[in-house]
Parts: C-alpha cells; structure tokens; sequence
C-alpha cells in the first residue's frame, strides 16, 4: 500500500473514535495517595511473596530500576537511594480501580474497562466529546485526578489500536501534557514514524524479531504494508492491527461478559508438607473464588482442586495432584464448596511431598437465575406436589441470603490493623501469618475498605 492510499484511508475511515484513559504508574500511585510523604520520592511495589519489582513510580524509573527484576538484587540499591518498597495491597487497588472506572463512567455512556487500570471509551455517539477531542481529554485527565486523586494518560484516535498508540505518545512525550488527539494525518506520521514497532498494541518479542527481519521497524512501516501481506506472515490478528493503524475500526467495544472460569491460586511463602496447612491454604481459596462467583452474579457446576510441588527442584519428582467435584446443583455456596473441596482433597492428598502451590478453579459457570433447580436436591423436598418448586426455590433464596451477609460480614471485620482475622466464617477469616500464606512483609494499609485500617489525622 503506498502512501497515497495509506491517507486516503484515514480521509474516508468511519467516523469512530475512541479514548484510551491509562492510570500512570497504578500501583505505586495507589500506594502514594495515603501517604504525602512520599511525594516526588521514588517508590516501587512488589510481586506476590515480595519476588519481583511489579511497579514503579516515575522517579524509581529514573533511578533506572528495571520492571522485574528480583527485589533481591535492587534490595541494597534502594535503601541507598531512599526508594520506598511495598507488597502488593491488591484490596487497595481494585477500591481505587473501581473508583476510576466510575468517575469515567460519568464522563462518557460508552465505557469498556479493559484492564484494572485502563478503560476505553467510545466517542463518537457522545457530541460533548467530538466537538473539541482535546478539551475534551484534557477535561477527562481533569477529573479522574481531582476526584480519585491517580494521575492518567489520555488517548484519542479512529481506532482502539490508534487511541492506545496515542496514550504511548502522552505518557512519553511531555510536551503532550498526558493527552495525546491523533486526528490531523501530519502528526499521526510523524509519531508512526518515531515509535518502534515492538511499542505497538499487539506485538509482543516475538512478532517484532520477525517484523525486523522483513524490514519492518517503525509504526508506520506497518501501516504501509499490504494487509494480506501481513496476514500471511503473522495471521488475522496482526491483519487487524495493520488495518487499524489506517483507519478501519476492527475492534469494538466490548461489555463485560462474566467469567466462564474462576482460578484462585497461590505459591506458598515456604513449602508445604501438612495436609491440615494444605486444606486450609485450599479452603481460603475456595472462599476467595466464591466471592468473585457471587460478584458477578453467577453460579459453577464444578470445582477443581489442585496442588504441586515445584517443578524446578533438583531433589524431587515433580507432583501434581488434582480432583474435580460436580454439584448437583451449581452453587455460589461458600460453605458447600468449602466441603466439597475438602472431600476432594481426602481423595487426591500425597504424603511425604513438599508442596509449593495450591488453588482452585470453578467452571461450569452461569448466571444464577439461569439454573434449572435440581427437586431432589440434598436439602430440598422429594415430594412430587404442586409446592416442590416453590419450596425448592425458598430453599435457594435462603442461601443467597446467608452468604450475602457471610460476605458483608467479612469484608466488615475480616481484617484487623494487625493482619489478623477478627472473625471466621466459611474460611474468610482464617488468622494470617500462617505457613502456607503469601509473604507480604511490606504491606500497606487497605485504607478505603476496612474502617480499622482508616487513615489518623492527628
């Protein structure tokens, strides 16, 4: 495709147009909201069990700390330059996501949450926005930040691919002041032009080794290549990319469907060698997943139970165990999958192996209102009259009931300020610091979801 009918496109492509807001820095912003202090001073956030670098703030990149690397390697770096490490507080950051997510939902009717720190937003049915597209983003950046308090990057162009290649252009060059229109056909070149090819939504390492080996570096060598050209080399989805950086929306917005599976997981601080710290590990995770179930309004049909050692030890076989329930009517049940995963366990446990990880996945999922109600149930009538339904469906609602509170109580009184649990139901309050638990030695305050940990004015 040649130059010529490269703009051509852009002069005739929809009328479409879609914002990318992404929160700069997200976990180590979060982590900086509560505490002033640390204004301006470099901080960086952790992986689970404190192993990797997962985030950094500005000036932590600027002290040239590198994305995942071992903590342990930068440990002594970052007490010689003052650099404030905490673990994940994922609690923290999923309340301030929301907050984010909702603060965007009253600037715009069409809102895809893309990630737990960027959201899409579709323009081109709201005139507010179309009219002016950089006060308009200037005006969104505006706002997020006044009313949660996370800086962002804004976004604009034809596509999903050319809004997120704007966000890359106003989170790297300042002069954009975070917001980033691509719109006139000079300035999108000249950043096509500028940007690597392996910056491009969609091109992971190894697309962009096979790009550079057919010649292709820059942004904007892709967007002149032939569709069908790149469609042969790399398939349809990199076919897509090539025909959004010229205009042609490929990719809408999507709402967001419910999960068709569930997986809690965790590696252990410390290897495993009882079944009782097994169980419990597992029966947390099953309360975890069950939660999310109930989020989203949804009910599963099965649970898999799983644990393993690790399969990098020299002195060990490797040993994967796991084992599937099926419920004879799917559930949303703490208490019932909390059972049901302990029987599994029974059957699947292995002796004399260091385990190193355990979790469970839920599947068979749907909407609860969707389940055909099984009559002969455990705790449901056998009797064959006119009231069995009824009486079944009283049954269920009652537990709906039950677990609605288990959770209001949970997450009420769940935690303490000293990371022990206050109360103990259907697992969610299991007291922490045990074996089996992820190392979180540096965790901050969940400040906006538990009033014990609310932050003192003095």
């Amino acid at each position: 495709m040649d130059t010529h009918a490269w703009i051509y496109l852009f002069f005739y492509a929809e009328s479409a147009m879609y914002a990318l807001i992404d929160c700069n820095s997200f976990y180590a912003n979060c982590e900086k909201l509560f505490r002033p202090d640390l204004k301006d001073k470099p901080v960086v956030v952790l992986s689970n069990n404190d192993g990797c670098v997962v985030a950094r703030s500005s000036e932590a990149k600027l002290l040239g700390i590198k994305m995942g690397v071992p903590y342990f390697q930068v440990k002594d770096f970052c007490d010689q330059n003052n650099v404030t490490v905490f673990s994940s507080n994922y609690t923290l950051y999923a309340d301030i996501s929301q907050r984010v997510m909702m603060t965007l939902e009253t600037l715009c009717p069409t809102v895809e949450v893309y990630s737990i720190d960027e959201a899409f937003l579709y323009l081109a049915d709201y005139p507010v926005a179309m009219q002016d597209l950089s006060a308009y983003g200037h005006k969104l950046k505006a706002i997020v930040e006044m009313h949660t308090g996370i800086p962002v990057s804004v976004g604009i162009g034809t596509t999903k691919t050319m809004a997120k290649l704007a966000n890359h252009a106003a989170k790297k060059y300042p002069a954009t002041k975070g917001v980033c229109v691509l719109e006139n056909i000079r300035w999108i070149r000249r950043i096509m032009q500028i940007t690597d090819v392996g910056e491009l939504w969609g091109v992971g390492r190894r697309y962009k080794l096979r790009l550079n080996e057919m010649g292709i570096h820059t942004v904007y060598q892709l967007a002149i290549c032939e569709p069908g050209k790149i469609r042969q080399h790399f398939g349809v989805v990199l076919e897509r990319t090539c025909l959004e950086l010229n205009g042609q929306s490929c990719l809408g917005i999507e709402s967001i469907a419910p999960k068709k599976q569930i997986i809690s997981s965790r590696s252990f601080s410390e290897r495993i060698t009882d079944q009782q710290a097994l169980s419990e590990s597992i029966c947390a995770h099953v309360a975890k997943a069950a939660s999310k179930l109930r989020k989203q309004d949804s009910v599963c049909a099965y649970i898999t139970v799983f644990a393993k050692n690790s399969p990098f030890s020299k002195n060990e076989p490797y040993v994967l165990i796991s084992g599937d329930y099926h419920f004879i009517t799917p559930t949303a049940d703490s208490r019932v999958m909390v059972t049901a995963a302990r029987q599994v366990l029974k059957v699947i446990y292995k002796e004399e192996v260091r385990y190193a990880k355990a979790g469970v996945m839920l599947l068979g999922i749907c909407q609860h209102d969707e389940v055909q109600l099984d009559l002969f149930a455990e705790g449901q009538s056998n009797q064959n009259d006119s009231g069995q339904e009824e009486r079944a469906k009283k049954s269920t609602n009652k537990r709906v009931e039950v677990t609605a509170i288990m959770d209001e109580l949970n997450q009420k009184y769940g935690q303490n300020s000293n990371q022990q649990a206050a109360v103990f139901i259907a697992s969610e309050g299991i007291k922490a610091n045990q074996s089996w638990q992820m190392s979180r030695n540096m965790l901050s305050p969940c400040y906006t979801t538990n009033i014990n940990q609310l932050p003192k004015v003095h």
